[in-house]
């Protein structure tokens, strides 16, 4: 007969008082914190040979040994915050800078590398002060076309793969489905949360496998206050993250994680709606794949691309890097800068490689990278969130300028080590992080240069209407010309590609007016820098629910073997 056969009703089973819980929790270490944390299972009694276990009412996790008492949620929950609460926020805040200091965002700069950005600043100016004003621009040139040229190299190599749009089928056998752990970190987000909490609800995945927090600020009372305004459902549980001196999205997330019950995890934006079967999607895809992948992400998109100019260039970028890049770089087993939503994970492997990086303001990024430099694969799944995209200039630059500054902090922390980074992800990889991070960045903040370049010339060869000369300088300038046309042109390309995947089309005032989009980006690439230097763990808030269209949850559906 199995152990808990014999047991009484769960209704009848004593109730732990405070004072025991708190004892207990001062005692238990490793494992049985994780149990007690994810599954609301508490070893409260010991003998030779046997462990015997309360269960927290409304848990419906297994336990390993009999179960004898009951504990009410509120007693636990404010048992876990007394002992665990803070132990817990500093691990969030500080673990992977203690566990691997060298993939941490903690430390911005290193000793060797603050050497070699002291003698490129020296370089530079004697450069300018000392050679002739045509040399120096040549080495200008040349450098920054290094960089162009990765950032063209990774769009024709996603040009060149082969397209499918085959969706993958959704597990429809709920016996087969894992526990699914869903985090949702949210700050000052009250604009969205009946939103969000309707889209959760529309997720078409077993409530008994469903574990979704919510995940809210120590600070933020007006979000605790229209949270607790909810009637949420039972598979739904608030998280309240304790303040610390940081306050960012990956540290709250590394503190949920401490919660998750489920062996796959996702996390969701406040702003966001997924579609309701992607968890099923997910869930199968993992099933079938090998072990070694950790991550599958889903497509983002908007459910406002026709709102204004900048919305539908937003919409042209998001289809370009999730229609395009990511499948190419997924389809040749290369490193995958995740998004910071719709993320699927293995938590155990999420575990195992430090969760997030609470120091860095572009976390999703990397954290593919890290993945891939520990041995882990990442791919993409067929199933679209969508958001809402940016409506407003301001908000947009705010937004783009923390990303723009995370992309920074993540090639300064997987450049310390150079060579060590080509031997873990190879040479394809590491061009590949130096045109998805720092290409970037430096596209857009020397675009105006390299454009206003190139226009001078240009003019000033059609002014003087002499006979072009075959000189070295000439020719450096013909490289340099053409290179930015072709590359322009490869991406206005890359833009209209990949609406055509998404079945936009006709937008052909938003692909000629791309260039001016890119002006706006260089704003935020020279914001970035500043803010880097000045304030480099800020999390510039986006605003949300500025848009005047809405996109309504869809209602669940039930679903047939």
């Amino acid at each position: 007969m199995p152990a808990q056969a014999s047991q009484p009703a769960r209704e009848s089973l004593p109730l732990v008082s405070p004072r025991l819980l708190n004892s207990v929790f001062q005692s238990l270490s490793g494992d049985d914190i994780g149990l007690a944390l994810a599954n609301g299972i508490v070893p409260i009694a010991w003998l030779p040979y046997h462990v015997f276990y309360a269960r927290k009412e409304g848990s419906l996790a297994p336990a390993p040994g009999p179960i004898v008492g009951s504990i009410k949620p509120a007693i636990f929950d404010e048992a876990v915050e007394q002992i665990f609460a803070w132990r817990l926020a500093r691990r969030a805040a500080l673990g992977l800078a203690r566990s691997m200091p060298l993939l941490s965002a903690h430390y911005r700069i290193t000793g060797p590398q603050a050497f070699a950005l002291l003698l490129l600043t020296i370089g530079l100016i004697a450069g300018v002060v000392f050679l002739p004003s045509g040399f120096s621009h040549h080495v200008f040139g040349i450098s920054f076309s290094i960089f162009f040229s990765t950032m063209i190299w990774l769009r024709l190599l996603a040009l060149n793969e082969p397209y499918t749009d085959q969706r993958q089928e959704p597990e429809r056998d709920d016996n087969k489905l894992p526990i699914y752990s869903v985090l949702v970190p949210m700050f000052r987000e009250t604009a969205v949360l009946p939103q969000i909490v309707a889209a959760l609800c529309s997720l078409n995945y077993p409530t008994t496998k469903l574990d979704i927090k919510l995940i809210i600020e120590e600070k933020d009372k007006a979000m605790q206050r229209a949270m607790a305004e909810q009637h949420l459902q039972p598979h739904f549980q608030v998280l309240v993250v304790p303040a610390g001196r940081i306050q960012t999205k990956p540290r709250a997330l590394n503190y949920a994680l401490n919660f998750a019950r489920g062996s796959l995890v996702t996390i969701y934006d406040a702003e966001d709606i997924p579609e309701p079967m992607q968890l099923r999607m997910a869930a199968k895809a993992f099933d079938a794949l090998p072990e070694n992948y950790a991550c599958l992400q889903a497509e983002l998109s908007f459910y406002n691309p026709i709102e204004n100019w900048l919305t539908r260039q937003f919409t042209t970028e998001y289809a370009t890097l999730f229609k395009l890049i990511l499948p190419a770089l997924s389809a040749n087993h290369m490193p995958i800068p995740l998004g910071g939503t719709s993320n699927h994970f293995r938590k155990a492997i999420l575990q195992l490689v430090g969760g997030w990086d609470a120091h860095n303001v572009t976390e999703d990024a990397d954290l593919g990278f890290r993945l891939s430099r520990l041995g882990y694969q990442s791919g993409v799944l067929n199933s679209t969130t969508f958001e809402e995209a940016n409506t407003k200039i301001a908000n947009w630059l705010h937004q783009r300028a923390r990303w723009f500054k995370g992309f920074l902090q993540t090639w300064l922390v997987h450049m310390r080590q150079p060579i060590v980074l080509i031997n873990e992800i190879g040479f394809a990889g590491f061009m590949t992080m130096q045109a998805a991070v720092l290409g970037v960045v430096l596209s857009a903040a020397l675009y105006p240069i390299f454009l206003g370049t190139t226009i001078f010339t240009i003019g000033a060869d059609l002014w003087s209407a002499s006979p072009i000369t075959w000189s070295w300088d000439n020719i450096a300038k013909g490289i340099y010309v053409g290179l930015f046309c072709v590359g322009s042109a490869v991406m206005i390309y890359s833009g209209a590609e990949a609406l055509r995947r998404k079945h936009l089309f006709g937008w052909w005032t938003t692909l000629a007016t791309m260039p001016l989009y890119w002006l706006l980006a260089s704003i935020a690439a020279w914001l970035s820098f500043w803010q880097l230097a000045t304030n480099p763990f800020h999390w510039n808030k986006t605003h949300h629910r500025l848009s005047s269209f809405v996109l309504r949850p869809k209602p669940k559906t039930s679903i047939s073997n």
